[in-house]
């Protein structure tokens, strides 16, 4: 009875071992210069304020590649509402002349996009990106 109960424990734990598949982190291009950030320059970031690591600006890409995303991005990284956020960038574009973070829907764009550009930041599920050695992790935003 003990040993089923220890092999029906060591399946349940291996079905729920896979934590990556439902992690949500901060990533930048492997030859970014970003080490990390804190959560309130992450908040900045993607709310369209200037941040600045060792003297050059960051540009945030919001990934709206999986509707999953957006609970997530709203709570943990903006901590905010999608209708105050909306109205947060706009005040941002109508009163400061702010531009709107780019928005990428298509994952391969977002990597493509990270490669290139040293300065960009954006956030992904781990496991997209676990095996990619072109993309380095700089944060855990969420975990479930």
């Amino acid at each position: 009875m003990r040993r089923a109960l220890f092999v029906c424990l060591l399946l349940c734990l291996s079905v729920t071992g896979d934590a990556g598949s439902q992690t949500v982190v901060l990533v930048v291009g492997a030859g970014s210069h970003v080490r990390d950030l804190e959560p309130i320059a992450i908040r900045k970031l993607f709310l369209g304020l200037p941040v600045f690591v060792e003297g050059a600006q960051l540009h945030p890409l919001r990934n709206r590649s999986d509707p999953q995303l957006e609970p997530i991005f709203f709570q943990q990284i903006v901590a905010m509402s999608e209708e105050a956020y909306d109205r947060q960038i706009l005040i941002g574009v109508n009163r400061q002349g702010r531009l709107r973070p780019p928005e990428v829907t298509d994952r391969k764009r977002l990597l493509e996009l990270l490669y290139s550009d040293p300065n960009a930041v954006s956030f992904v599920w781990l496991r997209d990106v676990a095996h990619d050695p072109r993309i380095r992790v700089i944060r855990v935003l969420w975990d479930e």
